[in-house]
């Protein structure tokens, strides 16, 4: 007779994990099944090069939501996170470089050597992100609700403008409103393209910025962090967790298909042909591949079917892990280790990098110009690495997920070949210190890791994909048509990121359901707009001025964190 849970979840990613600990949590016995052999899905650390340790997908923690770690304990089974002094470094091919630092003052003055009026940008901009966060926050831990509410929510915080920038604009626009330098506009551009299928000037990019700006480090907003041993700490924490509630985790164990009788999910079957039964499944897999491979054909009515065919996954980015025997001696700076080995690492960054990058994804190419990102974390966690050696991983963002003429087999080497040759022009060293390399393809994504369109959001994030209507309207509340059948991956609000809030809304909904309380909640409460002493400060000419003349000072740096909290 086939073995019975409560509950099953396909998919050992971040978010299955998630939704899996609160079932558990709340007494129900769950199973997590995981097609690899490692937890983790796209937040992972795998030993992709013999002795070596790696974040082989995200390699950073910026996202995941302050309210999970503490409901799971996450740090009692072992999640250890920590920060580096400087935060970003982006190089230009000119031989100059720009850090952001933890500390605000250092920014600032980092900032003035490139244009004094955009460091004093750079403070209302802040202002800015943090309100826009105040905002959109209290939609993210709860299930979605329309997009005219949350555009309603700006509106009754006097803050449609806000919207307008960091919802329906584009990347370009949203930091022409306040930068001169293209220099500074370069870095910032960066955390607009991330997975997308655009450019600078694409309308919504400014979403995918904003996205990314709502996140916070130990309660400091926009600001990330890294995992002692690799992304993988995160997922590997959430498992033992999960496992210390009575959760079961089995690896390499893919599904094959759910279970369906009449209009009710029963369990799945395994591709060995075993089935296991449960009146729950939930699905961490995208939403293409939840609703159209998962499920027994016929199942889905043919809008639905559509919909799905027509969701949006488009957007991708590629991986280059090396295992280096000497550091990279970036073009301007001295020899030796240094901060910006420790920072994410940004090189050829400009607005017009961008934009020639996404006229050759259009057109199914590749760029003659990399952006190039790259995190060397074993300068700062060195287990990860054998001894004298580093983990460098790179990382290039729109990309296509079908070439013309050719594919992501075939080009996988020249591809790899040509960013390090790039990379050569900001590290010359390096062309003879390279010792392994591997190579992670849009493709690759797909077939590996199960990002359909090796999207690694589970779908663009632009507007149409958002809130009441991630994935679709029909399926925006986690529930799908078939009962007991739902969604908790990326594909889901709020979104992609390892942010988390997506499983523990879908574990939430399920609970809901379970105890026959199945009417949607009702939107979140909305307080008027408060404006906090920095708000005030700001809002006149001589207090910005006197804001940036406080926000300089070293000595002051206790001060202005209290006023840089995400909830201050």
């Amino acid at each position: 007779m086939p073995e019975s849970y409560d509950a099953i979840v396909i998919g050992a990613g971040h978010n299955g994990l998630i939704a899996a600990n609160y079932l558990a949590r709340a007494g129900r016995r769950v199973l997590v099944l995981e097609a690899r052999d490692v937890v983790g899905g796209a937040c992972t650390t795998e030993q992709l090069i013999p002795g070596a340790d790696w974040s082989s997908c995200a390699f950073i923690a910026g996202l995941l939501r302050p309210e999970i770690i503490s409901d799971l304990e996450l740090e009692k089974y072992g999640l250890e996170m920590y920060q580096t002094e400087a935060m970003e470094v982006v190089i230009f091919d000119d031989g100059s470089h720009m850090f952001m630092w933890k500390d605000i003052d250092r920014t600032l003055k980092e900032l003035e050597r490139f244009s004094k009026a955009d460091a004093k940008a750079f403070l209302d901009f802040g202002l800015r992100i943090k309100r826009f966060a105040q905002i959109i926050t209290p939609f993210l831990m709860r299930p979605p609700t329309s997009r005219s509410a949350v555009l309603r929510a700006f509106e009754e915080a006097g803050a449609e403008d806000l919207f307008d920038e960091f919802v329906l604009s584009s990347t370009k626009d949203l930091l022409d409103r306040y930068f001169e330098s293209e220099h500074i506009k370069g870095l910032f551009t960066f955390f607009g393209m991330i997975s997308v299928w655009g450019g600078p000037s694409t309308p919504g990019t400014g979403y995918v910025y904003g996205h990314h700006s709502v996140g916070e480090f130990q309660g400091h907003l926009g600001q990330w962090g890294l995992v002692k041993g690799g992304m993988g700490g995160i997922t590997q924490a959430m498992t033992r967790a999960a496992e210390a509630h009575g959760a079961t985790v089995r690896l390499r164990a893919p599904v094959e298909e759910v279970l369906v009788s009449g209009t009710r999910a029963r369990g799945v079957r395994l591709a060995s042909g075993e089935e296991i039964l449960a009146p729950v499944v939930l699905s961490n897999a995208d939403p293409a591949r939840s609703m159209l491979q998962l499920l027994p054909k016929g199942t889905v009515k043919p809008d639905l079917e559509e919909a799905m065919r027509r969701y949006d996954n488009r957007g991708s980015m590629a991986r280059i892990h090396l295992l280096i025997d000497e550091l990279p001696q970036y073009i301007g700076f001295g020899p030796g280790q240094g901060p910006q080995h420790e920072a994410q690492q940004i090189m050829g960054a400009s607005v017009e990098n961008f934009e020639r990058a996404w006229e050759a994804q259009r057109r199914g190419e590749l760029p003659g110009e990399f952006v190039i990102e790259a995190m060397i974390q074993s300068t700062t966690d060195p287990g990860l690495a054998p001894a004298g050696k580093h983990t460098m991983t790179l990382g290039v963002q729109q990309l296509p997920f079908e070439l013309a003429g050719t594919t992501w087999d075939e080009e996988r080497e020249r591809f790899a070949d040509a960013v390090l040759e790039n990379l050569f022009r900001y590290a010359p060293n390096l062309r003879d210190h390279i010792l392994e390399r591997v190579v992670i393809t849009p493709l690759d994504l797909e077939r590996d890791y199960g990002l359909t369109g090796g999207n690694i959001f589970h779908g663009a994030m632009f507007l149409e994909q958002l809130f009441g209507s991630r994935p679709a309207p029909e399926l925006a509340g986690y529930r799908t048509p078939v009962r007991g059948y739902y969604l908790c991956g990326s594909g889901t609000h709020p979104g992609g990121g390892v942010m988390g809030a997506n499983g523990h809304n879908a574990a939430k909904v399920v609970l809901d359901d379970l105890a026959g309380r199945t009417a949607d909640a009702p939107p979140p409460v909305r307080r008027a707009a408060r404006r906090g002493l920095p708000d005030l400060v700001m809002s006149s000419k001589a207090g910005r001025e006197l804001g940036y003349r406080v926000a300089r000072q070293p000595a002051l740096r206790r001060v202005v964190k209290i006023f840089t909290r995400s909830g201050g």
